[in-house]
């Protein structure tokens, strides 16, 4: 069993490096018994929201849950020195889906502008976990947003949204029949 005193004998006079479950939204509550012990957020699919929910929560790094034992040491190596971690690779991917071209959406201008957002990312395939992870909001709170643009509209599902407000576009196999 490890105990503080036990975790001071084994790591000198260093400070522990936590590695925390960043899909675990417990994670980010969890009390401190070292508050200035660093820490490394680990999601299995991290993006932009990750990074910035880990900047937010005074993280000093962020990985990949499945990163290699390398990557994990220069991680460590680097939050010993006092950097923020982050695979380099994490990071290219993570800004790249956020410049992501939107899905064609139309006629939204009766929307608020959450409702907009929550539509952009819905015509992008993303659940309401994922578009509230990215919105920084809750997957019930994109939910409700959902609910009222079905409502304003007079529909009854993200299939019927996404057909009312897609442009007519000719597709390649309509060009050819």
């Amino acid at each position: 069993m490890f105990t503080a005193d036990t975790l001071t004998a084994a790591t000198g006079s260093r400070r522990a490096i936590w590695l925390l479950d960043g899909d675990d939204l417990r994670s980010a509550r969890l009390p401190s018994t070292e508050p200035a012990s660093p820490h490394i957020h680990c999601f299995r699919h991290p993006d932009v929201t990750s990074l910035r929910s880990c900047a937010r929560l005074g993280a000093s790094g962020c990985l990949e849950k499945l990163a290699s034992p390398e990557v994990l040491m220069r991680a460590i190596r680097a939050v010993e020195s006092g950097l923020f971690a982050v695979d380099t690779s994490l990071l290219a991917r993570a800004l790249a889906a956020e410049r992501r071209s939107p899905a064609p959406v139309d006629n939204l201008g009766h929307l608020t502008e959450r409702q907009r957002e929550i539509v952009h990312w819905a015509a992008l395939g993303m659940s309401n976990k994922q578009i509230g992870r990215r919105l920084g909001i809750s997957p019930e709170t994109v939910k409700s947003h959902l609910h009222q643009v079905f409502e304003r509209e007079g529909i009854s599902g993200r299939v019927a949204l996404l057909a009312l407000h897609r442009p007519d576009e000719k597709t390649s196999s309509d060009e050819l029949v």
